[in-house]
């Protein structure tokens, strides 16, 4: 901080004022207005005073709502107006971004403004007066407060907050921090109090986070976030009280494979950026190292790479690191094994060596890490070596039960801190991330943690999606829950941050609420709603269609209407970035809606006996769903090569298809030759060698639906199988294999393998070998009598790639052309 002689206006350096204005713009931002829907703060409701006791009682006025809800809240009645002339009046050390968040605030209010520097508790101001900072650097703030009849800051914990409104002696607010994060942070609670308007309530805010860390872990797979997103995500975490960016994504060499190597000229200077930006908007920047893969965790030069490397970003402002200990090889090399007894001795070896020498050396802000064995609460060998070895104050994450942990509950996180033997865990929690199904987007909101979690754990940092923008409602989910755990409102949260990028239009709003429904589903959580709003209106049509009713039909037509138009109508959101990240997936909800009404269509014209008609309107739907089907979405490997069009977006999850088969079902029934139907195999039972990967079960790929499939729990060795066997043995003409999760890209499918048949089961005759195409197909020029096939693999996956396979089918005729 810059110190402020006491009769000029404190102002801030032009980077600093263009962190705090112009990016938050760059989100599609501006606070979140509440939902419709959404109940406004009452006074008096909070999550209770300091220590767990009760909020205080207050009047009965309603407020506008206030997220993350704050800790204690009283209104009096009434509001005040900070339109017209308004003097802030700061001390020499005043957070800068708080002043110019404040003032870029109060002129959007339509106020005149002069700041003043108090060095005193008496300051001369003319109209209403605003009082900013903390009672140590602003000695204006405790009289002030004392005048309204609130409390001062003292007892309330760090980046807390009172924030105090009413009459004395004219129009007075007090924003006092406990520290510069909390003098932010108020000023962001009084842009919600403000409701984009210009009068405020009288009232008495009284703050305080229950968690410490809140924020994000870029650490999954796949593409990283552009730089421009990370400069756009750290004026959202400020406006939500998010505190923590932790930087380690997979696919930064510099950060995994190449650890030991320096950052030069630009990716030095992106690095500059961000953490300055960062840091104006209060948020911790964490450098993340991840050198788990070839380090010699005894070795001084390896120690001192690792110092030169933190030197390096310390250098930029960086004062918190982290080394990443996940996703590694198990086994020590010579060097290590002859000196330590197992992987967790030789990590915490190295990890204490970093907070001795070089985090308490430097005064900073104290190590983070995760271990090597990052799920489970249950103890273990590694668990109890690796928490006992480590220094106390080294903060340790965890993801819970699971990697993807659909719940975690106080009893749990009560055992995982006695294995991990630590009393700074904290979570990495993996969700929305979506690098283990590129294909969806995760659009639903947290769930499932306790409302305890803030008694055992430091915080959370959420794992995000590929897609930064769209991962934005979750964050702000995770805000609200991090700050007030026993006032989290899951659905009100969602909806709130709904609101904030959609921004004010109620048919973006609406369009929104369709697009999310398409998107909720979260895998990994039993019972997770598939497209339920669409799935309802499907099971009406079907219902009224089989009546022979229409009025049963016009929900689901509506809604594809809508669906149809998600392009264009969501287009006008806000957020830019979140229409930008989410395209892939509203086009192809609209290929798929189309589709669906030209369905519509055809069973329409059926009931009429217009065959031409339904025929024509089948081969409309063929070419949407093949539109629907194409791979839009970008993808980044191994190889770190970034490659357009790689995968097809999923959306619906399986709710289209529902109304598909049953739509075509009724073609067949009476044009069995259209040219437009799908293939569809004889009956048959699928078994394979492979074990399955959680429910993915051998039968999905024989249900006739390819949006379903069975995907192995690891690689495929030479000599596994997937075999079928045909309900009745046929005269077998073709054979279709489709692996992976689409037609045109390879992925997790059997790269090398032979296609057989067999009458008895016993005896194979090979027609064909697979030659790392995600689809194989085999017509037979004479027909082979047989009762099973089967894929026998010849040769290793490359990458160690496991197994999907959406569809395997064997028929005795060959599919309709055209």
């Amino acid at each position: 901080m810059t110190p402020h002689a006491s009769t000029t206006p404190h102002t801030s350096s032009s980077v600093t004022r263009r962190r705090a204005l112009g990016l938050a713009a760059a989100v599609g931002g501006g606070i979140a207005v509440a939902s419709s829907a959404a109940p406004a703060l009452a006074a008096g409701d909070a999550a209770g005073a300091h220590a767990g006791q009760p909020a205080p009682a207050a009047n009965s006025t309603d407020l506008p709502p206030v997220r993350p809800v704050p800790q204690q809240v009283t209104a009096s009645g009434g509001a005040v107006n900070l339109a017209g002339k308004v003097s802030i009046i700061v001390g020499p050390e005043t957070d800068d971004v708080a002043l110019e968040t404040l003032r870029e605030l109060l002129e959007d209010a339509g106020a005149s403004i002069r700041v003043i520097t108090a060095t005193s508790e008496r300051t001369t101001a003319q109209g209403t007066r605003i009082h900013l900072g903390t009672e140590a650097d602003n000695p204006t703030i405790a009289p002030n407060l004392t005048a309204l009849g609130a409390d001062g800051t003292k007892g309330i914990d760090a980046e807390g907050y009172v924030l105090a409104a009413g009459r004395s002696k004219g129009v007075l607010v007090v924003l006092a921090g406990a520290d510069a994060a909390g003098t932010f942070y108020a000023v962001q609670t009084l842009r919600q109090l403000l409701s984009g308007g210009s009068r405020v309530p009288q009232v008495e805010v009284r703050d305080w986070p229950l968690m410490s860390i809140r924020g994000s872990i870029e650490g999954f797979y796949g593409i990283p976030w552009s730089h421009q997103a990370r400069l756009d995500h750290f004026p959202f975490y400020g406006r939500h009280k998010l505190n923590t960016y932790i930087y380690t994504p997979k696919d930064d060499l510099l950060l995994r494979s190449k650890w030991r190597d320096l950052y030069e000229d630009e990716a030095l200077a992106d690095l500059r950026e961000l953490v300055e930006t960062a840091t104006a908007h209060h948020v911790h920047f964490t450098y993340a190292l991840s050198p788990g893969n070839d380090i010699t965790y005894g070795s001084d030069e390896d120690f001192a790479a690792t110092v030169t490397k933190f030197d390096q970003v310390r250098d930029l402002g960086v004062t918190s690191f982290y080394i990443a200990l996940d996703d590694i090889p198990t086994d020590l090399n010579d060097e290590d094994a002859a000196q330590f007894d197992s992987l967790a001795a030789a990590q915490a070896h190295y990890l204490n060596r970093l907070q001795d020498e070089y985090v308490k050396a430097n005064d900073l802000e104290p190590l983070q890490t995760v271990p090597t064995e990052y799920s489970g609460s249950g103890p273990s060998d590694y668990k109890t070596a690796f928490g006992s070895g480590i220094d106390g104050d080294v903060r340790v994450q965890w993801t819970g039960e699971g990697v993807f942990s659909p719940q975690v509950t106080a009893e749990s996180a009560k055992t995982a801190q006695e294995s991990y033997h630590s009393e700074h865990l904290y979570v990495w929690d993996n969700f929305p991330v979506n690098d283990g199904r590129r294909d969806r987007i995760f659009l639903n909101p947290l769930e499932g943690r306790d409302a305890t979690l803030h008694e055992y754990f430091d915080g959370f940092t959420a794992n995000p999606m590929i897609e930064p923008y769209a991962s934005l409602p979750s964050l702000a989910n995770y805000a609200d829950y991090c700050w007030n755990p026993p006032h989290y409102d899951a659905e009100d949260s969602f909806a709130a941050a709904l609101d904030e990028l959609a921004g004010n239009d109620r048919q973006v709003r609406r369009a929104l609420d369709v697009f999310v429904d398409l998107n909720v589903h979260w895998p990994y959580r039993d019972g997770s709603p598939k497209a339920p709003a669409l799935a309802a209106d499907v099971d009406a049509y079907v219902e009224a269609y089989e009546a022979g009713s229409q009025p049963g039909r016009e929900a689901l037509r509506t809604r594809l209407n809508q669906i149809v138009k998600l392009p264009r109508t969501l287009e006008a959101m806000d957020s830019q970035g979140f229409v930008a990240d989410t395209k892939p997936w509203m086009v192809a909800a609209s290929q798929w809606a189309q589709g669906l009404k030209d369905q519509d269509r055809m069973l329409t014209a059926l009931e009429d006996g217009a065959l031409k008609k339904a025929s024509k309107a089948a081969a409309s739907a063929k070419a949407s769903f093949e539109a629907a089907t194409a791979a839009t979405v970008p993808d980044q490997r191994e190889d770190g090569v970034y490659k357009e069009d790689q995968i097809t977006p999923s959306v619906g999850d399986g709710i289209f298809e529902v109304f598909i088969a049953r739509a075509w079902a009724e073609l067949r029934d009476v044009l069995p030759d259209d040219p437009s139907l799908p293939f569809v195999g004889l009956p048959a039972t699928a078994s394979t060698t492979l074990e399955q990967y959680k429910d993915y079960a051998p039968a999905l790929m024989v249900d006739g639906d390819e949006s379903t499939m069975f995907w192995s729990a690891r690689a495929p060795k030479v000599g596994d199988t997937i075999t079928l066997e045909l309900t009745t043995p046929a005269d077998v003409r073709f054979v279709q294999l489709k692996m992976a999760k689409n037609d045109d890209t390879p992925a997790d499918q059997i790269y090398a393998g032979d296609v057989e048949l067999s009458a008895d089961g016993e005896d194979w005759t090979r027609i064909g070998s697979l030659s790392g195409d995600a689809v194989f197909t085999k017509e037979l020029a004479q027909p082979v009598h047989a009762g099973w096939a089967r894929v026998s693999v010849t040769g290793k996956n490359p990458g160690g790639k496991w197994v999907q396979v959406r569809e395997f089918a064997i028929s005795d005729r060959l599919p309709a052309k055209g």
